[in-house]
């Protein structure tokens, strides 16, 4: 289970990723230490004119110091950021806010993103190798008939930093996941 090649095969029956996936916005789903490849994966969406817009969940949260800016920045402004510096202008870069009260965090993105983009018809969700069923499970349910989703792995199954971490938690996830959406 230590191998990467061994681990991309556990994770496969966790794995949906639309090659083609294009829509009016990509939605990249926070936190973790993968938001990274997940930014990079919606910059090339938005260069290869997949989608029009980016939309990030609004962390507040305190990230690392920057010295450009003299302060600490917010997680959100670290991704922006990231997303500038790979050519995404900021006028195509949004941010929804979070729904509070909700412990299920993949939902709590659905819904909130729901909320900021009611007219929505086609959309991309950028997430995580692992993650890619559970997130599409969300997003379907909470979007309905209202908009197509599809869901873009930011990379493949062997080679998400997620691959790292317990697999067997996120077939618990989506288990939780199935029956409480």
């Amino acid at each position: 289970m230590s191998f990467a090649q061994i681990r991309g095969w556990m994770i496969m029956p966790l794995y949906v990723h639309d090659h083609q996936a294009e829509g009016e916005v990509a939605y990249v789903m926070a936190d973790g230490i993968a938001v990274w490849e997940r930014l990079h994966a919606a910059a090339d969406l938005y260069h290869l004119k997949r989608v029009d817009d980016i939309y990030l969940l609004d962390e507040q949260q305190m990230s690392t110091y920057n010295f450009v800016r003299g302060q600490n920045d917010s997680r959100v402004q670290r991704e922006i950021d990231f997303l500038g510096l790979h050519g995404v202008p900021t006028e195509h870069i949004h941010t929804v806010r979070p729904v509070d009260g909700d412990w299920l965090s993949s939902r709590s993105e659905a819904v909130g993103l729901q909320r900021a983009l009611p007219g929505v018809t086609k959309l991309v969700v950028v997430t995580s190798a692992p993650h890619t069923r559970r997130c599409r499970l969300c997003f379907d349910r909470v979007f309905k008939d209202e908009a197509n989703v599809s869901v873009c792995a930011a990379t493949s199954s062997a080679d998400s930093a997620e691959t790292h971490f317990p697999i067997w938690i996120e077939y618990g996830k989506l288990i939780v996941y199935w029956f409480c959406v």
